[in-house]
């Protein structure tokens, strides 16, 4: 038996195409809260780029060809 993350209601995962929800309904849901921004990924504050650096973190050329 598996628990829907949306609603909590026990299923079996094989009886149900729209698993790891027990219905298209509560899978739907599920789309509609990470799609208005209610679910967010943690992320890491990027630190401020500095004269070497470019806004991506990358180095920045120094004028030398890299070819």
């Amino acid at each position: 038996m598996t628990t829907c993350p949306a609603c909590g209601k026990a299923f079996s995962a094989g009886a149900v195409s729209s698993a790891p929800f027990c219905s298209d309904r509560c899978r739907l849901v599920d789309l509609g809260q990470w799609l208005e921004g209610a679910y967010r990924v943690p992320a890491s504050e990027m630190p401020a780029p500095t004269r070497e650096t470019d806004a991506s973190g990358d180095e920045a050329d120094a004028g030398g060809d890299r070819s």
